[in-house]
């Protein structure tokens, strides 16, 4: 039987499982290597807090991707859509539905179960609950070093190692003194629920960037009845932008009549048509200033149709995947210094209730996005607290103290530092096995996620997908894109294990 080794449970994993069990024609056993208790839950699904939801409807998350409506029909089986359901704040005036992200969670962790034995082709998986560590080639295949979360550490044996190690962890900007990552008044990951929920009421609060992880803990103070005031900084003072209108069809979603209608490969389709044309006329290879004024006149148009500005900025999202390879170096670079923080926060949009909160908040004066930068931090000289040395961007005048109760960082996740802390990818660099990509963003692979090696040769057999792709893809984040690139790689992950003899 040919065996796959899956580092990491998060959806990826737990994506990457379901699809080997539903596509192959031979068993297979499969090892998924996680050192959390529950598989598919990692750091986006693993939260309690109920005001975390996912940032889009349903039908854009899914376990299977090849059906869009999979998690939307456990969603009505459970009973959590439609006029009865125990959380009908997850109900939007226009019918989308914005469930919990615990509830993806478990989602996820029951379409792994039905997954995992009894299949028809004989495949079945495995979580074995620790870390892995390091991995050797031996002969034509691997040896997975793994640490116990408890018991006796092992080594694994794999035809192929799938490499989706996940978002890495957060870590406080280098502007912090290493002494001040345990002090009380700072939070260092903004994910940790217990700690944000210990914050004063009364406090003076600070959060360190502006994307979706500064809304989250946005959402915790608000919803608990923080009442001090929140500043939140950033480099340009920006936010994501809220979710734009939905079809009509989705109010029906809850009606199973309208979901058996509906083609299940909706959005698959969506991600592999090919490149509009208003954005071919960039040019061959496109430049990022072509690209973005040939953006800007597509906007222009749908608006004069009486369309969102998201129906063009969709219509670039979903075909960056393909774009993002065409451009050279220079041209990424430019893109990533100039306009990636323009992008994201078109890109990842708020939930709207969250959207909601936050402006309540700004609206009654409690909440302020400043433009700024930190140049020192340090404990307040008088009292508790923090002192914070802040830049404002545009003032002529050197940086200005700042006295904060509590500090929490929403920094977001640093892929390229996520790797450095991973013994298993950094000792994979150190063989050569896998390779920085050209912007130095995460990993290198091909178009089939194959890791290139040292000497620029894909392998077939080392694999990786998600976060960690960045700098091949774009934007390889997120269920709907996560999915579709491992939907669309694997016949030829499969092509490739049936090949090798099976193992005995």
């Amino acid at each position: 039987m040919r065996q796959v080794v899956i580092v990491g449970g998060g959806y990826t994993g737990v994506c990457l499982a379901v699809q080997l069990v539903r596509q192959s024609s031979v068993p297979l056993s499969i090892t998924l290597v996680e050192p959390r208790e529950h598989l598919g839950q990692g750091q986006a699904y693993s939260t309690q807090d109920p005001d975390h939801r996912l940032n889009a409807p349903t039908y854009v998350h899914s376990a299977v991707p090849q059906d869009a409506w999979h998690f939307t029909r456990w969603c009505v089986a459970q009973g959590l859509m439609g006029p009865d359901s125990p959380d009908p704040a997850a109900l939007r005036p226009d019918g989308a539905h914005y469930m919990r992200r615990a509830e993806f969670g478990r989602y996820l962790q029951e379409t792994l179960q039905a997954h995992a034995q009894g299949a028809a082709n004989g495949c079945h998986i495995t979580h074995h609950r620790g870390e892995a560590v390091a991995a050797q080639r031996s002969g034509s295949g691997w040896q997975v070093q793994t640490r116990a979360v408890s018991g006796v550490d092992a080594v694994l044996t794999a035809d192929m190692l799938l490499l989706a190690t996940g978002n890495p962890r957060m870590r406080l900007p280098p502007v912090f003194a290493p002494t001040l990552a345990s002090h009380p008044e700072v939070v260092s990951n903004a994910l940790d629920h217990a700690r944000l929920r210990a914050v004063n009421p009364q406090a003076r609060v600070l959060l360190l960037g502006s994307g979706l992880t500064a809304l989250d803990a946005l959402a915790t103070l608000l919803r608990q009845g923080h009442q001090g005031p929140i500043v939140v900084i950033s480099r340009r003072g920006l936010r994501p932008r809220p979710q734009g209108p939905v079809l009509p069809v989705v109010a029906q979603l809850h009606i199973p009549e309208v979901l058996t209608s509906l083609p299940g490969r909706i959005l698959l389709d969506r991600l592999a048509n090919p490149v509009p044309e208003f954005l071919k006329q960039a040019g061959q290879p496109p430049t990022v200033r072509a690209l973005l004024r040939a953006l800007r006149v597509r906007v222009a148009q749908v608006q004069a149709e009486g369309l969102s500005w998201t129906t063009a900025f969709d219509e670039l999202r979903d075909c960056l995947w393909q774009l993002w390879p065409q451009l050279p170096t220079a041209e990424k670079q430019r893109f990533l210094k100039r306009l990636r923080i323009w992008y994201d926060v078109h890109r990842f949009r708020s939930v709207p209730h969250t959207d909601d909160l936050v402006q309540q908040a700004q609206a009654r004066g409690q909440l302020a996005f400043w433009s700024a930068r930190v140049q020192a931090v340090q404990p307040a000289p008088v009292g508790q607290g923090l002192q914070v040395d802040l830049s404002r961007q545009g003032a002529a005048v050197p940086a200005q103290p700042e006295v904060f109760d509590a500090v929490i960082n929403c920094t977001g996740l640093d892929t390229a530092a996520g790797i450095a802390d991973n013994p298993l990818l950094v000792g994979l660099l150190a063989q050569g096995l896998l390779r920085p990509d050209a912007c130095a963003l995460g990993l290198d692979v091909d178009s089939q996620c194959c890791a290139i090696d040292r000497t620029g040769q894909a392998q077939p057999d080392l694999r990786v997908l998600g976060p960690a792709t960045l700098g091949t893809f774009g934007d390889p984040i997120g269920a709907l894109y996560i999915g579709g690139h491992v939907h669309r790689v694997m016949p030829d992950v499969l092509r490739v294990l049936i090949s090798r003899p099976a193992s005995a």
